[in-house]
């Protein structure tokens, strides 16, 4: 099981994908939808939902992403109480951070956040008012215990972008297309070799 960085172009060295070998889902990079309303993605941008195939990742697949990178607290453990795992799952956040963007630094409490709208439950009204949850990751650089994930609630709008906030899209890894088959070459009939005339002489 492993998070690994994948090119959206193949051999483009983009590194905007995150590869999940456990679910064998790809996830976008948060940084390219930062600042997008749902409608702006939904809409065609970047054709992520359309040629790329992406789609809007609900609660349970991005707390199961959020697991496979060792994040715990405020996911299986409460999000501000003193935990056994407060560095691994420090860790698992500042990982996954690495691996998809989307940071925002805060310099007056020296944390780095980043904010993804998950898939409502049903296609909202195309409204400015903020009514799409969102999931929060927090990455608390002075103290490891204030680390942890936490589900927004209604904090973003359909309508309108906010530069913090990104968007989870998720795919199926597609299967890679199949090698150009080549003729098959007819099996070799083996002859069996010829047999040496055997020399009768006549004893003299």
């Amino acid at each position: 099981m492993a998070l690994i960085q994948q090119d959206l172009v193949p051999g483009s060295g983009d590194q905007l994908l995150t590869y999940d070998t456990d679910t064998n889902l790809q996830w976008m990079n948060l940084t390219v939808t930062a600042g997008r309303s749902y409608q702006d993605i939904i809409g065609g941008f970047g054709r992520l939902t359309t040629r790329h195939g992406f789609q809007y990742a609900d609660g349970a697949q991005i707390s199961e992403l959020c697991a496979h990178a060792g994040i715990t607290k405020g996911l299986t453990e409460p999000a501000l109480t003193p935990s056994p795992n407060d560095a691994k799952n420090h860790q698992g956040i500042l990982t996954l951070q690495g691996l998809m963007n989307g940071k925002t630094f805060h310099g007056v409490n020296s944390v780095v956040t980043t904010r993804g709208i998950m898939k409502p439950p049903a296609p909202p009204p195309n409204v400015p008012t903020r009514i799409l949850g969102t999931i929060r990751l927090q990455l608390s650089l002075l103290n490891h215990t204030g680390s942890h994930a936490e589900s927004e609630g209604p904090t973003a709008s359909p309508q309108t972008g906010d530069p913090e906030i990104c968007s989870y899209l998720v795919r199926v890894r597609p299967v890679a297309l199949a090698a150009k088959k080549r003729p098959a070459r007819r099996a070799a009939t083996k002859r069996a070799p010829a047999r040496k005339a055997r020399k009768t002489g006549r004893s003299r």
